[in-house]
């Protein structure tokens, strides 16, 4: 996980496709994504954004 001012990016780095979204500092999470191996995705926004901070990671169900 990668946060900058804006975004919050991914990567998966694992062998397997994974599913995961982003809590924050504030409770909120962002919505779920999913990365197969090798890819990388913006999963929220940054620190600026309403939430603060985001947290690791945690693995989720897409919809």
């Amino acid at each position: 996980m990668y946060e900058s001012w804006r975004y919050t990016t991914a990567a998966n780095n694992c062998d397997d496709t994974v599913s995961v979204s982003v809590t924050y500092q504030d409770g909120a999470t962002g919505p779920c994504a999913t990365l197969p191996p090798g890819a990388v995705t913006t999963v929220g926004e940054g620190h600026l954004g309403q939430h603060g901070h985001p947290d690791p990671l945690a693995t989720c169900r897409p919809y």
